[in-house]
């Protein structure tokens, strides 16, 4: 937005620069008919008496006057705008003001006032000759609209088609010049992005290193949880096993015993759980068809949906997708959001999942019609411990990210305005695999790329091409 005002300022800039241009022509040609102007005027007074001639000979003046390169007409005109003398291209229409551009050329108004000339001053001599007396007939017969003086006004069409190249000049210029300002900016614009993405993709890699040595240090934290709680709790399993055999089926010591026994089985779930969670994450890489693991699960979650009367709608690609995965850690992260789904979904609703290829990516999606996410809570979504549901550990979306991130696929939430939920895989279609290349790596659960191929519909899933 930054850059983007500056263009604009920019822009704006370049666009007065380019009217100050055109303003800076237009007076250069105005001085010039200004200039022009005042020389007819101060010819017409100081020529004026001549007499009989005077008008012939401005007459002249206006002639060579039109036949230079900037002059297109030359005319003057009494107060009532009724031409005198004129010259060169007709002057249908004239505007009233002084100055005014025309598509033909400039045109300039010029008024002056001329008093009357005196009889002693009418250039007449004191000779006797016949010269004096044609003169005198001649003025008589023909008198000058200028011996009795008045207001009048000198009218000028100047050529503009220097001004026109001038000004078609100076906009080149500043169109290069913007041109050239708008190509910083978007080279600016570009470094810029570049640089955010860098940062960002520096900021990831952190981020990914800290959660991969969480996720060691929390792994082998589980593995001294596991090693001091099974064996105890086993035990507590075992006798109360003994105590509900040995006692009558319904009496309040073999049930308390039962309850002692659901717990334990219960905690033992969690803690299976939370290794699981703990484990580093190790894709073995191989192609996948998502398809039958999805058909597989859903037989697998058939009880759990016929005890909520939920039906699930599986919507098949119309070919097959092939991608890179290991497929045992697909399913568990299927079966988290599946199971999450019956879970929350309303009794009587239905689960939607379909597979679709868009954009050399794709996307495995998994919609319910529960109660969806409270906005408040979705950036703690895929947060360890954390979950809406009071019986729940908080592990199944963790998990379910972690194996995503594990694989550099993506996965995203999108809730649904008339209520539930939508959970997206994005998958990355690409002709290459995954390997761990380091111990380092095997243990933090980063890979790195190597060459492989995989058509994107082959005719046997399970087998590798060379």
């Amino acid at each position: 937005m930054f850059l983007f005002a500056v263009a604009l300022l920019f822009v704006a800039w370049q666009w007065r620069e380019w009217q100050t241009d055109q303003m800076a022509a237009e007076e250069i040609v105005r001085g010039q008919a200004d200039a022009l102007a005042k020389a007819v005027i101060g010819a017409i007074r100081s020529h004026r008496r001549l007499g009989a001639f005077f008008d012939q000979q401005i007459q002249v003046a206006l002639d060579e006057l039109v036949h230079s390169h900037d002059v297109l007409a030359a005319a003057i005109t009494d107060n009532s705008r009724r031409f005198l003398l004129r010259a060169g291209a007709n002057l249908l229409d004239i505007p009233p003001n002084d100055w005014a551009r025309l598509p033909e050329g400039f045109l300039i108004q010029k008024p002056f006032e001329l008093s009357p000339l005196p009889l002693e001053a009418s250039g007449r001599g004191r000779g006797f000759g016949w010269g004096r007396w044609f003169r005198e007939a001649t003025e008589q017969e023909r008198p000058s609209p200028f011996a009795n003086g008045g207001i009048f006004v000198v009218i000028l069409l100047l050529d503009r088609s220097d001004y026109d190249a001038q000004v078609h000049r100076a906009a080149i210029s500043r169109l290069v010049e913007l041109g050239t300002g708008l190509g910083c900016l978007g080279l600016l614009a570009v470094v810029g992005s570049l640089a955010a993405r860098a940062l960002t993709a520096e900021h990831e890699r952190r981020l990914a290193e800290l959660r991969a040595k969480h996720y060691e240090e929390l792994g082998q934290a589980a593995a001294g949880l596991a090693h001091e709680t099974r064996h105890p709790l086993g035990l507590i399993r075992g006798w109360a096993q003994k105590i509900a055999q040995s006692e009558e089926l319904h009496s309040p010591v073999a049930r308390e015993a039962r309850l002692v026994m659901e717990e334990c089985d219960r905690l033992a779930a969690r803690l299976t759980q939370f290794l699981t969670f703990a484990k580093p994450c190790l894709p073995r890489w191989e192609p996948v068809n998502p398809e039958p693991i999805i058909q597989e699960l859903l037989t697998l979650l058939e009880p759990d949906c016929d005890a909520k009367a939920v039906r699930c709608h599986y919507e098949q690609p119309d070919h097959p997708i092939v991608f890179w995965a290991d497929p045992e850690l697909l399913r568990q992260a299927l079966f988290n959001l599946l199971h999450n789904a019956v879970k929350f979904t309303y009794p009587g609703t239905s689960i939607e999942i379909s597979t679709r290829v868009s954009s050399n990516c794709c996307t495995i999606e998994v919609r319910d019609h529960g109660p969806g996410i409270p906005p408040e809570l979705i950036p703690r979504l895929f947060t360890p411990y954390f979950s809406t549901d009071p019986q729940g550990s908080g592990l199944g979306l963790a998990l379910v990210r972690k194996v995503v991130e594990a694989h550099g696929w993506d996965i995203q939430y999108q809730p649904v305005p008339q209520g539930g939920s939508v959970f997206r895989i994005l998958i990355p279609l690409q002709k290459r695999k995954h390997t761990c290349t380091s111990e380092r790596a095997a243990r933090r659960g980063t890979c790195t790329s190597a060459q492989g191929d995989l058509a994107s519909n082959p005719e046997s899933p399970g087998q590798r091409k060379p």
